[in-house]
């Protein structure tokens, strides 16, 4: 198939037309985020059984014609490895492209690895070996060079081969179910918003600090994200995880016990003073029965270290039997939500219940 480069409005409504007939699309970005908070859309390849198109999205004013056919309900969007993409289309178009297949799923699925590359995946089904050593910075140069245009295009060429086997594997092993339930979580809004208030779970040394800390902590870290949406700048570039905690923990009060902090560059303190005071202040005001719970439960005692060794060991005995990675089956990290008991086994193990849930539960709930 040819390589189509839209950069014209006409040429994408045309082409969009052309691929709302489909059945299925294959769909992947380039995109650069080292600079910034939200990613920057480069390009957007999207392959049809005959056609594929790689669209530039910096030429492009107006993506809208793009953005309603990955909303289509009526076509699949095949993607490999959807959640990077997914979320900077969600950031752009405030809607997830839904329905969606993952290949990176559905081989895990099948037995194929864990998290495995769309390299492997097109070496292993198409007998094709791919080039993946382009660097990222080349997709913001205008005009793309014709080898970054190549590997673009490459990168949904195979996919739909790839999804057609996929697709037939998966249903002569019963298994379409397990992969339909994971790629419809991947299309929940939800997980891709922006989330100040509770970004201060996500912070480096968060769990060695108290609630009265912690309090103080939730609030540096949302102005820490607020600050860097309005910049549009990584989090780390306003201020360092380090900085936030040493903050949360000495809590000073006054400019000059701002210089304790050691972890501050003068730069930021000159710069940031009053919002850091400002923060400190108001979040010491916030009555104790709203301070955030202690994130030390999540350190297990010696008892629940032993569910989850032999939590661990039926999972690895089980994914056995059904030829699949014990990450696909169940992570660490749902095993530590079951004995924690942060959600209901349901919740977190999906589709996965059936299969092991009864055996974790017991396991996991002995004493």
């Amino acid at each position: 198939m040819e390589i189509e480069i839209i950069s014209k409005p006409a040429k994408l409504k045309a082409f969009c037309v052309h691929a709302a007939t489909q059945e299925w699309l294959s769909v992947d970005t380039e995109f650069m985020r080292e600079d910034s908070f939200y990613p920057k859309l480069c390009l957007v390849q999207v392959a049809t059984q005959i056609r594929i198109a790689c669209i530039d999205a910096l030429a492009l004013d107006d993506l809208s014609a793009l953005y309603e056919l990955l909303g289509s309900k009526a076509l699949t969007k095949v993607f490999h490895a959807a959640r990077q993409d997914l979320e900077i289309l969600y950031l752009l178009s405030n809607t997830v492209p839904a329905p969606v297949f993952d290949t990176q799923i559905a081989a895990s699925a099948l037995g194929y690895g864990h998290q495995v590359s769309y390299a492997y995946l097109v070496l292993k089904m198409c007998g094709i070996q791919l080039d993946k050593s382009l660097s990222r910075k080349i997709w913001t140069r205008r005009p793309l060079p014709d080898r970054a245009i190549r590997y673009a295009a490459n990168d949904v060429r195979y996919l739909s081969p790839i999804y057609k086997s996929l697709r037939l594997e998966l249903a002569e092993r019963d298994r379409t179910h397990w992969v339909d339930n994971e790629c419809q979580r991947l299309c929940h809004d939800r997980q891709y918003k922006p989330d100040p208030d509770n970004s201060w779970k996500s912070v480096k040394g968060a769990r060695k600090l108290l609630p009265v800390q912690l309090v103080v902590l939730k609030a540096l870290a949302s102005w820490r994200d607020r600050t860097a949406m309005t910049r549009d700048r990584p989090r780390q570039w306003i201020m360092r995880d380090e900085a936030l905690c040493e903050l949360a923990v000495k809590q000073p009060a006054s400019v000059s016990s701002l210089m304790e902090i050691k972890t501050l560059t003068r730069k930021q303190r000159d710069r940031y003073a009053h919002s850091l005071l400002g923060c400190v202040e108001a979040a010491r005001q916030t009555p104790e029965k709203d301070w955030p719970l202690s994130l030390r439960h999540l350190v297990l005692s010696r008892n629940q270290r032993k569910n989850l060794k032999l939590a661990s060991q039926f999972v690895q005995e089980r994914a056995k039997q059904l030829h699949v990675q014990p990450d696909f089956l169940a992570s660490r990290a749902m095993l530590v939500k079951l004995i924690n008991g942060l959600e209901a086994p349901h919740a977190i193990l999906g589709w996965r219940h059936d299969l092991i849930g009864e055996e974790l539960e017991q396991i996991l709930g002995e004493e």
